[in-house]
């Protein structure tokens, strides 16, 4: 297997494997069902950063708008509590 070099932006199996923290077993598995966007170059398949990374950022959860607020209004709270004692 030749080494990667900075330059080189298609990845197999077992590399994004490593960076999605999952076996390459399940990776196949997704790929075989079409669940992950991959390149089929003859009988190669292989997969972009690009890709990888949209995946990633595509896993994100956000809080909730009232998770931040009821925190931040203990914090105001809080510091209100300090004012006075």
């Amino acid at each position: 297997m030749a080494t990667r070099t900075e330059h080189t932006s298609l990845f197999a199996y077992e590399e994004v494997a490593k960076i999605l923290c999952m076996y390459p077993q399940n990776l196949r598995q997704w790929v075989s069902s079409r669940k992950f966007p991959h390149l089929k170059i003859a009988a190669n398949v292989r997969f972009t950063r690009d890709r990888i990374d949209q995946y990633i950022h595509s896993t994100l959860v956000e809080p909730t708008e009232s998770i931040i607020s009821s925190r931040l209004l203990k914090l105001e709270d809080y510091s209100k509590e300090e004012k006075y004692a």
